[in-house]
């Protein structure tokens, strides 16, 4: 059994490299992948820690990458990476662009377009939020939805829910207060050139969790063609049995890489647990034969 999508606080895990190391020994897991979202630090920490003593398995170098396709942010998983050579690329494309940086940017550009409609809100200095951790798309929404007088000056369905909000407007380059990140992010194409170079391959992360992806094997499948992926994760803590095997299939008759795990995030997600997900995950070690370079 494997896990190959963990995350430690490192990233926006709760736990430590040797707290997973030591989850992972007890799930008697044979492989595991730190997968941290644009950040090999844990790799580093590996090396100044005996790891026999808190894992008897092989970790196979790994990371998982935001892009930009579609007008939509997805994850790509990275495997078998020069740890030291994608650092250096990480740093230069990742590094600067934090959250507070990224979500002030998002909750400036929204106001600015809300003086195009006159909407009555608070001066953006005023407001009381923390942009380490708040979003700016939450934010804005918030401080609409406050003043009862901006229901007649925006669409009935913006004012109904954050939901739609988020995606028919934020997310639609055809409305009103949409955010391009297309600066924000690589293009998978462009993610996935750079783990080559770094002698790694890439995978599509937890697609069935795109919710705005009506025909999951069509999007696959012209992502594919965009981007060069080597392979799609098949097994995942909230897919379905139908929907692993849908994807295995589509793998198969693709010749495309396969890959799983349980997107671990420690009490950041208390249902999800090492190596087993929700409970009933089983990953087979013989699905990373195919790729994984000893």
């Amino acid at each position: 059994m494997i896990d190959l999508h963990i995350h430690t606080n490192n990233s926006d895990g709760s736990d430590s490299i040797i707290e997973v190391l030591k989850k992972a020994e007890k799930q008697k897991l044979s492989y595991i992948s730190i997968t941290d979202h644009e950040s090999v630090n844990g790799y580093g920490q590996l090396r100044d820690i005996n790891i026999k003593d808190y894992y008897s398995g092989k970790i196979i170098p790994g990371v998982e990458l935001k892009n930009y396709y579609k007008d939509r942010v997805i994850d790509i998983l990275a495997y078998n990476i020069d740890i030291d050579k994608f650092n250096n690329y990480l740093d230069k494309n990742y590094k600067q662009k934090t959250h507070r940086m990224l979500e002030t940017k998002n909750l400036t550009c929204l106001y600015k377009q809300s003086k195009g409609y006159n909407l009555v809100l608070d001066p953006i200095e005023s407001l009381d939020w923390d942009p380490d951790s708040d979003w700016g798309s939450v934010v804005f929404y918030n401080e609409v939805k406050k003043h009862p007088e901006n229901e007649a000056k925006v669409p009935k369905d913006l004012w109904e829910s954050f939901a739609n909000f988020k995606k028919d407007y934020v997310y639609n380059r055809n409305n009103m207060f949409f955010l391009d990140k297309k600066d924000d992010y690589p293009s998978p194409k462009q993610t996935v050139e750079q783990v080559h170079l770094a002698g790694g391959v890439a995978f599509l992360a937890h697609v069935y969790e795109y919710k705005w992806v009506k025909d999951k094997i069509e999007y696959i499948t012209e992502l594919l063609k965009d981007s060069n992926l080597d392979g799609i994760e098949c097994y995942y803590s909230n897919f379905t049995e139908e929907q692993t095997e849908g994807l295995l299939d589509y793998c198969k008759r693709n010749k495309l890489y396969i890959s799983g795990g349980t997107d671990y995030h420690g009490t950041k997600r208390p249902s999800v647990d090492v190596g087993i997900g929700k409970g009933n995950l089983n990953i087979p070690e013989n699905i990373i034969k195919d790729w994984y370079i000893k």
